[in-house]
């Protein structure tokens, strides 16, 4: 009861017990969701994970840079534009920057990018002398409007128009950790301020320690994009199978209609080498060859195809001769039952898969692989309510202590007399 009296007495304690509880709420009411992780879901759109998910990928070759790098007829590089002090190395590499001062290059595919969904795989290579732990400027990877002449912005023109992802390797204002990532949508009106990296017009990004002079000595970019929004771009520093880290997701980036692939390089008093040694971009379709256009459609087919029974025996046309007329007849043959067992086993599998993901998930977060959704509930009302509990006993040991403070000050103060004492 005096507790009660207490909260109903202070305006602020009133005030901060309101708070708490619209907090518990918002929990219990948008719980949290089990879901893959940014670098899972990212190896299912390259179709990496085929046991779960079997998507189709047609590869766009006029986007896609591999050696040898040179068309033999013309000598220059195929199906690309390439701009400033960029040097061919036929078969290892194409050098967008040498290790020395106040140099830029870049180059974009001569046909812009005609898929709307697609993912696309990066190897290259900064490295060279540093100056104290220090390298300039870095690499940029540009999906723009249109394709750029020189420019102070990494190698091409500032107010461009799409995404630019600066692998910034010089920190040239204050705030931050470098190497690192900067991802900007450009709307033709924004400048890039390179003398602050970029910080007031950044998208997003993180900290990227081993871009330079990696011991692998090659870096891998991974970027999906899907045509609802998502953009996911991964990282493999280290040089191992499939070893990715994420770098950034998100869900509403939207790139132009027309959409050029770039990438540039530049240095100043710094500088490095950057070599790009490969890239492929590949569209992305669903099973049936629709467009892949979001991620919630993929994760509905791949529960269709875990809902989905056991294919049934059907039957494939084979051409044979009718020898009675020299007429060609169409005779037909039954799926063996070793197919049918693998093709049942497959989807066993990548069940089997998903669910002990759900389960470890549901570990981690629950401590229970096999709780329900009625036991997740219970589990984060009961969390929430622990935690109010506790809050609401520290704020009101503190205003009881506070009260015990008062009342002691006031003992402790000297009694005056009066002349009639």
């Amino acid at each position: 009861m005096l507790v009660l009296a207490a909260v109903r007495k202070s305006r602020p304690l009133q005030f901060i017990i309101l708070i708490l509880l619209f907090v518990g709420a918002y929990y219990v009411i948008f719980p949290s969701k089990d879901s893959y992780s940014p670098e899972e879901l990212n190896s299912i759109l390259q179709n990496k994970e085929s046991e779960i998910i079997s998507l189709k990928k047609t590869e766009l070759v006029e986007q896609s840079l591999k050696t040898p790098f040179l068309d033999q007829s013309s000598y220059k590089v195929k199906n690309w534009d390439v701009k400033g002090k960029t040097i061919v190395k036929n078969n290892e590499y194409i050098r967008l920057t040498q290790d020395l001062q106040h140099q830029a290059g870049n180059m974009f595919a001569n046909e812009p990018i005609s898929a709307e969904s697609f993912e696309m795989e990066l190897t290259f290579h900064i490295h060279g002398k540093t100056n104290r732990g220090m390298s300039g400027d870095g690499l940029a990877i540009w999906f723009i409007d249109e394709k750029s002449e020189i420019g102070d912005v990494f190698g091409i023109k500032n107010y461009f128009t799409g995404l630019g992802i600066m692998l910034d390797t010089y920190k040239n204002g204050k705030r931050g950790h470098f190497p690192f990532v900067n991802l900007m949508l450009g709307d033709g009106r924004t400048r890039y301020a390179k003398e602050s990296d970029g910080f007031e017009s950044r998208l997003a990004g993180c900290y990227a320690k081993d871009l330079v002079n990696p011991l692998s000595k090659e870096t891998k970019m991974r970027l999906v994009y899907i045509k609802d929004g998502y953009l996911s771009v991964d990282f493999n520093y280290n040089g191992k199978l499939e070893d990715w880290t994420n770098c950034v997701t998100l869900t509403n980036v939207v790139l132009p209609q027309v959409k050029y692939y770039g990438l540039s390089a530049e240095t100043g008093a710094l500088s490095a080498d950057v070599d790009i040694i490969e890239s492929k971009i590949y569209s992305l379709f669903q099973p049936d060859g629709s467009p892949v256009e979001s991620i919630s459609q993929l994760k509905n087919l791949i529960q269709q195809e875990i809902d989905s029974p056991p294919e049934e025996v059907i039957q494939e046309p084979e051409d044979s001769t009718d020898t009675r007329h020299g007429l060609r007849a169409r005779a037909f043959k039954k799926k063996s039952a070793k197919v049918q067992r693998k093709t049942l086993n497959r989807l066993k599998n990548a069940e089997k898969r998903i669910k002990e993901k759900e389960r470890e998930l549901r570990l981690k977060n629950y401590g229970d692989a096999d709780a329900n959704i009625l036991k997740r509930t219970a589990i984060r009302v009961w969390g929430t309510i622990k935690y109010l509990v506790y809050a609401v006993g520290a704020i009101l040991f503190v205003w009881v202590s506070f009260i015990v403070f008062r009342v002691l000050r006031q003992k402790k103060r000297p009694r005056t007399s009066g002349l009639l004492d």
